[in-house]
């Protein structure tokens, strides 16, 4: 097959200067740009299966400090640009919030710059990085999801195809983390496909030498000098590495390779080689496309569909302290929207779903309060299921969901188990409350974590509840559903996103979580954005941010079981000893690659490290004849030292 030649179409970019550094640092710039508009918003999913080639093909070529560096500044990009909601998010704080996002960017862009110092040093494993690089972002995300501090499970690569994204559906088999690694895998396939229609012939072998040391026909100037050299360096008996380090194509060439006929061959996927990578890889990433049918059907409903009613009664709050605080009046539409349920034909609702803090006083430590809730709930003629703020001891709350009986007595509650740092609680509060005073003025007591997670029955169904945080991490939902909840309810108070994307990106959240678990996902959210979810992905019944309404839906459970659901804790395991397993294989090579070069220095000279014959070797060509073999050839004049210069 003849090799295409596209270099002179694609002007080759810049290798030293400042004009290098300066173009890679725009790639890793558009690199995370682009990966961030993935995501809600502008929320383009389809990008993100090709927002990481530019810095992959940058990359490839480079030292993995450099490729990690480069990363680095992708991920900061990504983040900062993902993660603008939190300067309104923690509005009251003053350039604290800045600060914040600051710290919170700078952190997270820490595992991908990890991801992006394996690429290149992965070269060795050849196309087994088509899995193991993958595995590393799939490890990278289950690692920065649950540490430090509880972890940070957004801005995860599968969220980019929550709305109906064509990889989606590959979720209820392999979850998020292994869609993750799916789409990492069409990048790497797409750059590995792009390098082999750019790559130039590979270059050709070395002439051979004559008899005499000197060169063939044709080979002049600085090749004949370096295959002199070379050949001394055989005649004499020294290993391999000694005459990479004479040629100048040592450990310190950029792209790595050792420069022999044999590995400039492969560098220049020529032949069969370069035909599977221009075909295969093509047809391996339009397999995915059929996903939709390839993978099993959602779980079908297993019984009669319980009859939701969500009230959306929050308020737009002002800037400052007061944005994403319940008050008074929203406790109170949420009374009046439930109460006018009683003028809507028909029977009354199974459940009727107030979000996270609709009630920001403890209704059990309130009569009067907790009067309004009975008096509600017997209006609507239907139990009430509401997020409030109780009160665990004097300097301690909680964040709770209370199941109200249409009487208004409580029949089961469940605390929220997974608390947001310097949301909910603030780190090592004796210490960075002193630090910085103004964590304090937004938490001023720590809320207590719950410790179970079960279903509420709710007529004959078990609901899984899963409060605000928690929809992000996906062994939560998982663990619901083993349990035995046929429906997924994720109860939240947006208001302190703002108008920003947050409150969208949230709800990819729960997206995701549906097509994981093949479950009906309801998110019930006090200021929006509340959603009914289908297994597939979809939404249906969406309210607007601020928007004062109540959502009425036929809601059916179901018992079966994704794939997912029955091997998601395998599945990420396996992805994580995939992913150990490559590095490992990384770092043996490495080391006897360290090995053999030491050995091999270690035989010129008797030591190890840089020799006289060594010094000899990198100084031929600049004005030193090469070593004598034994046996024959010339030696260095006499009055003339080697020098190493």
């Amino acid at each position: 097959m003849s090799r295409l030649r596209l270099t002179g179409v694609w002007p080759a970019p810049p290798r030293r200067g400042w004009r290098a550094a300066a173009f890679r640092l725009a790639v890793a710039v558009t690199t995370g740009a682009a990966l961030a508009a993935a995501f809600p918003a502008p929320d383009i999913g389809s990008l993100a299966l090709l927002a990481l080639v530019p810095l992959l093909l940058v990359v490839e070529t480079t030292r993995p400090r450099l490729a990690g560096a480069l990363g680095y500044v992708a991920g900061l990009t990504f983040f900062g640009l993902h993660l603008l909601w939190i300067a309104e998010f923690l509005s009251w704080t003053g350039g604290v919030a800045w600060l914040a996002w600051g710290a919170l960017s700078a952190t997270q862009a820490v595992f991908v710059a990890v991801f992006f110092a394996l690429v290149p040093a992965t070269r060795r494993l050849g196309p087994l990085r088509l899995l193991v690089l993958p595995a590393c972002w799939a490890t990278l995300e289950l690692l920065r999801a649950h540490q430090p501090l509880g972890g940070f499970p957004w801005g995860l690569l599968a969220l980019t195809q929550h709305d109906a994204g064509p990889l989606l559906p590959l979720a209820r088999v392999v979850g998020g983390y292994g869609l993750a690694a799916v789409i990492v895998a069409v990048n790497l396939a797409a750059a590995f496909w792009l390098r082999a229609m750019v790559d130039g012939p590979a270059p050709a072998a070395a002439p051979a030498p004559a008899a005499d040391g000197a060169t063939a026909p044709g080979a002049t100037g600085a090749t004949g000098t370096v295959s002199k050299a070379a050949t001394a360096a055989r005649a004499a008996g020294v290993a391999e590495p000694v005459a990479k380090v004479a040629a100048g194509d040592g450990p310190t060439a950029e792209a790595g390779g050792d420069g022999t006929p044999a590995e400039r061959r492969r560098a220049g996927l020529g032949g069969w080689r370069r035909l599977a990578v221009l075909v295969g890889l093509p047809v391996l990433v339009a397999g995915l496309i059929p996903a939709r049918v390839l993978v099993p059907a959602a779980p079908t409903a297993s019984g009669p569909p319980l009859d939701l009613v969500v009230v959306q009664g929050g308020l737009r709050g002002d800037r400052g302290l007061a944005l994403g605080q319940t008050t008074e009046a929203v406790f109170a539409n949420h009374v009046r929207l439930t109460e006018r349920l009683a003028l809507t034909p028909g029977q009354p609702a199974d459940l009727v779903i107030w979000g996270e803090g609709a009630a920001d006083r403890d209704p059990l430590a309130s009569a009067d309060r907790l009067a309004e809730v009975a008096r509600a709930a017997g209006a609507a003629g239907a139990p009430i299921l509401l997020g409030a703020t109780t009160r665990v001891d004097r300097d301690h709350l909680a964040t709770e969901a209370l199941l109200f009986t249409e009487g208004g007595q409580l029949a089961d509650r469940y605390r929220k188990r997974r608390l947001v740092p310097f949301g909910e609680y603030v780190p090592f509060g004796g210490f960075i409350g002193r630090l910085i005073p103004a964590t304090r003025e937004g938490v001023p007591n720590d809320k207590v974590p719950g410790e179970r997670l079960e279903p509420l029955i709710v007529d004959g169904v078990g609901v899984g509840v899963l409060i605000c945080w928690e929809s992000a991490y996906a062994e939560d939902a998982r663990q619901a559903t083993r349990d035995g909840a046929g429906v997924l309810l994720v109860m939240t108070n947006n208001a302190s996103f703002g108008d920003g994307p947050g409150s969208r990106q949230h709800l990819a959240s729960s997206q995701l979580r549906a097509v994981e678990e093949g479950r009906n996902v309801v998110q019930a959210a006090v200021t929006g954005i509340t959603a009914v979810i289908g297994p597939d992905g979809r939404t249906s019944s969406q309210t607007a941010l601020y928007q004062q309404t109540t959502v009425r839906a036929a809601v059916a459970p179901s018992q079966a079981l994704t794939p997912y659901t029955r091997f998601g804790r395998a599945i990420e395991a396996g992805l994580l000893g995939v992913a150990v397993a490559g590095v490992l294989a990384v770092a043996l090579l490495w080391w006897l690659g360290r090995r053999r070069a030491g050995l091999g220095l270690a035989g010129v000279g008797g030591r190890r490290g840089p020799s006289p014959s060594l010094r000899g070797l990198q100084s031929v060509g600049r004005g030193s004849p090469p070593p004598a073999a034994e046996g024959g050839a010339t030696a260095a004049p006499a009055g003339r030292g080697v020098e190493n210069r």
